[in-house]
């Protein structure tokens, strides 16, 4: 399997735990009408929305013989973006025990950006974030709006990355119980955008994940 093929099977893991979870929810929605059967419903057809997009991206490419991702950059509100991802992301927390919350030092902040590059990155941090965060734990995503650049951090207060592994977080294959893929392509979209994306974290209190990005430029180089 190609290094697309892996990425694709990866990124797909997190929309399929979505939509699992969303179902699993609509069902128990049936017998407990205080669930909002038509929220997880409408989280469900977001998600296959964007497996189709994903899907759609990977076969444009199948024919070129040198593949070169770069961003497809239209006009997003970005704190609508975060939250609505959140919000896909919800069911998801709900099953794992973990409260997960959202917010930023701005309501809107709309820019250029690659909408479906930022979901990848995102997705990957807040599901690492939420299965490697004990039950009773909590995620938080915070957006601030900074001048010239824009931070997105998801944090949590699990059990958080040795000092002597943090360096290679990044580096594919490096993972404490999953494949070592999701940090290693969520850091290179990053770069592509024209941003970075950092990590720290202290043993027992928790990791933090830092993406930024700059408000004006949307392609590296």
């Amino acid at each position: 399997m190609d290094i697309t093929s892996v990425e694709l099977a990866h990124d797909l893991r997190m929309p399929l735990q979505l939509i699992h979870s969303s179902a699993q929810m609509l069902m128990l929605s049936r017998d407990d009408a205080t669930l909002d059967a038509g929220a997880y419903a409408d989280i469900l057809m977001q998600s296959v929305e964007y497996m189709r997009r994903m899907l759609d991206g990977a076969l444009e490419s199948c024919g070129r013989a040198c593949r070169q991702e770069r961003p497809r950059p239209v006009s997003v509100d970005l704190a609508v973006c975060v939250k609505q991802l959140c919000l896909r992301c919800r069911p998801f927390a709900e099953q794992t025990g973990v409260r997960l919350r959202w917010h930023g030092n701005v309501a809107a902040l709309r820019m250029a950006l690659d909408e479906d590059m930022l979901c990848r990155i995102l997705l990957n941090l807040i599901s690492n974030a939420l299965r490697f965060t004990p039950r009773g734990g909590e995620v938080t995503v915070v957006w601030r709006a900074m001048g010239d650049y824009v931070e997105i951090c998801v944090a949590d207060d699990g059990a958080g990355i040795a000092p002597e592994r943090l360096p290679y977080v990044f580096l594919r294959g490096e993972s404490d119980g999953g494949y070592g893929h999701g940090l290693p392509i969520a850091q290179r979209l990053a770069r592509i955008m024209g941003g970075d994306l950092t990590a720290s974290s202290q043993s027992g209190k928790g990791s933090a994940f830092t993406l930024r990005l700059p408000v004006e430029a949307v392609c590296a180089g």
